[in-house]
């Protein structure tokens, strides 16, 4: 039975691992895709592993982004805080993107307090911001078949 126990734990520590990416975007802009509930285990992997990333790459800029955390409660929104204010020791910004209406509103009614955070609504217009922020300019190029 310790065996069993010991096998589910590492294939949940591999698990929450796996199910946390650190995705580089561009030069300088990681993204961090959050899907599901947020635990103060699944913080702390999420933390460190963002860390690392931006120490590797050198990145000025992460972006956590919340679309698929279904629920936002307090405990949830201080285990956010904490990751952006290590990010911003860390040198670099942290944008939270995926604030849906329902999660504006519990953050609202709990009186949490996000003013010192940047918040976007969705994944592209926190990358919008990022590159604006790095004065990067993303064009459309019009290409003509002959």
């Amino acid at each position: 039975i310790k065996g069993r126990e010991e096998v589910i734990l590492r294939q949940t520590d591999e698990i929450a691992e796996i199910s946390t990416p650190v995705i580089r975007v561009w030069d300088g802009i990681l993204a961090l895709p959050i899907i599901g509930t947020l635990d103060s285990q699944r913080t702390q992997i999420v933390m460190e592993n963002l860390l690392q990333e931006i120490v590797d790459t050198g990145s000025s800029i992460a972006i956590l982004d919340i679309s698929g955390v279904p629920a936002v409660d307090s405990l949830v929104a201080q285990h956010l805080i904490k990751t952006v204010s290590a990010t911003r020791l860390m040198g670099a910004e942290c944008i939270i993107s995926g604030i849906r209406p329902e999660i504006a509103q519990t953050v609202v009614h709990l009186g949490i307090d996000l003013s010192s955070i940047i918040t976007k609504s969705s994944l592209a217009s926190a990358l919008a911001y990022a590159f604006k922020t790095l004065r990067l300019e993303v064009r459309k190029q019009v290409v003509q078949h002959k």
